[in-house]
């Protein structure tokens, strides 16, 4: 059987509102969700955030000793700012920006834009509050191929 030009179209299907479709709910079972407060920001912290993203920054460049962070970077962690020198120092980075740290209760995550030769890096931390004081618990910088190319040269 072979249809010809005069047959009609073929009929599609027919949507429907989903409101049409979902049973409604009556105003007594519909709950709103628990309200959730937000952590409160501690101005302090972020203003830390950004001083040790700035001056990570010039150690990287080697126009800072990395002894000056050894208030709030732990031994582990001015190992691997060091090692980082060694590994991206000739790359010239640059602060270009510091994004507004996000506050997670007693935890406050920061990120930097690091502009190097070979293009824009982030320079990620994260700092905890232990007592009164804010501790930076973790520094990552993340270097392509790239990177590490140029540093062989």
């Amino acid at each position: 059987m072979t249809t010809s030009i005069a047959d009609p179209r073929p009929q599609l299907p027919v949507l429907r509102r989903l409101v049409d479709i979902l049973p409604t709910a009556s105003p007594a079972t519909v709950t709103p969700p628990p309200a959730t407060a937000l952590p409160a920001t501690d101005p302090a912290a972020s203003v830390l955030a950004q001083q040790v993203l700035r001056a990570a920054v010039e150690i990287l460049g080697g126009r800072r000793p990395a002894r000056q962070l050894s208030a709030v970077l732990g031994p582990d962690l001015l190992a691997y700012l060091m090692s980082l020198q060694v590994t991206a120092g000739h790359l010239e980075p640059r602060m270009r920006k510091v994004l507004p740290p996000q506050h997670a209760g007693g935890a406050l995550e920061a990120v930097a834009l690091v502009t190097m030769n070979t293009g824009v890096r982030a320079l990620a931390a994260r700092f905890e509050k232990h007592g009164s004081r804010w501790q930076c618990t973790a520094l990552q910088l993340r270097l392509t191929a790239g990177d590490m190319r140029i540093g062989k040269r």
